[in-house]
């Protein structure tokens, strides 16, 4: 159920709405705008973010610097996730959700703006984590890990980065067949997790309580399920096949950087262990006559040739980049 909004409060959020950016500067129309978003998220006030919207494209006709164009982007992304938390889209099955949409564009947008290595470090993690928690949401949990380890070479200690790199380790794991490898990444989630409640770790909120409760959680949920102290002395990613030549070894190393391998452990970084192309399918099992159609293969092996493929077409741009 959506939150009602009072008397006073939604008169006060209309009268917000209607009030113009044209003579502020650009740094308090950056603040209004924001605040603006903030309040309709948290009053379910559609018209707000849709107000906030429109004022960005007005905001975006000006001679800006820099960060802050690249901060629109960032903002045009908050506005869409209010959006789609009001109309209940992240809760839904749905294919089509067009607020998801613009908010995972806007969020690369500001990522990979000429303007984002000029903002605070902190800013530039949020943005970050932003765009990987939405694309682990959408089923690209690799994607995400990836946007993830970004932002903790900026802040390693940003604790909202790497409680969700945790969570969405720990979902990763279950879906990974081989044992070991599935005990490895558990065993990063768990740290991850765990990181976010250390002395020194960076939170962007004033009340970081909720954020380190849940991550608390999900830490206990993967202690009780693994052994962690005997993954952790198990566990060996800097053994593995070198290569024999020079430039076997070099090649090696680069698919390892730019997580090339088709291995799951290879998603949590360039580990010598992870040098391997061992992503292979389960066992299939059919019985006779299940496929009327009588076509061979099975449909899911040339799901997993495209995937192969794909795998190499993206290493050949990387080369060739």
């Amino acid at each position: 159920m959506k939150a009602m909004i009072t008397k006073p409060g939604f008169e006060q959020l209309s009268k917000r709405c209607e009030r113009s950016i044209a003579k502020m500067s650009d740094a308090q129309a950056i603040v209004h705008i924001g605040e603006l978003i903030d309040d309709a998220l948290d009053a379910s006030f559609e018209r707000g973010a849709k107000r906030a919207l429109f004022l960005l494209d007005q905001l975006s006709n000006r001679e800006l610097v820099c960060t802050d164009r690249t901060l629109i982007e960032y903002f045009k992304a908050n506005a869409w996730a209010a959006l789609s938390d009001i109309a209940n889209i992240r809760r839904s099955w749905s294919w089509e959700a067009p607020e998801r949409q613009e908010e995972l564009l806007a969020l690369s947008r500001a990522s990979n703006h000429p303007g984002f290595a000029a903002l605070d470090k902190v800013r530039q993690c949020q943005i970050l984590t932003n765009h990987a928690n939405l694309l682990h949401e959408l089923g690209r949990s690799i994607d995400a890990i990836a946007i993830w380890d970004a932002a903790l070479k900026i802040i390693p200690s940003f604790a909202m980065a790497s409680g969700n790199r945790g969570s969405g380790l720990k979902g990763y794991a279950g879906m990974v067949v081989d044992n070991r490898e599935r005990a490895m990444l558990a065993l990063h989630a768990f740290d991850g997790l765990r990181s976010t409640a250390a002395e020194g770790a960076v939170y962007d909120s004033a009340d970081p309580q909720p954020a380190i409760a849940h991550f608390a959680n999900l830490a206990t949920e993967l202690a009780a399920a693994v052994n962690i102290d005997a993954v952790r002395a198990m566990q060996d990613l800097d053994r593995g096949d070198e290569g024999r030549s020079k430039t076997e070894r070099a090649y090696r190393r680069w698919c390892l950087k730019h997580r090339l391998f088709l291995c799951p452990l290879n998603d949590i970084g360039p580990h010598l262990a992870a040098a391997t192309d061992n992503l292979m399918l389960p066992p299939l099992t059919e019985k006779f006559g299940e496929r009327p159609d009588g076509h061979l293969p099975p449909p899911i092996v040339g799901f997993f040739s495209q995937i192969s493929r794909n795998m190499c077409r993206r290493a050949l741009c990387y080369s060739r980049g």
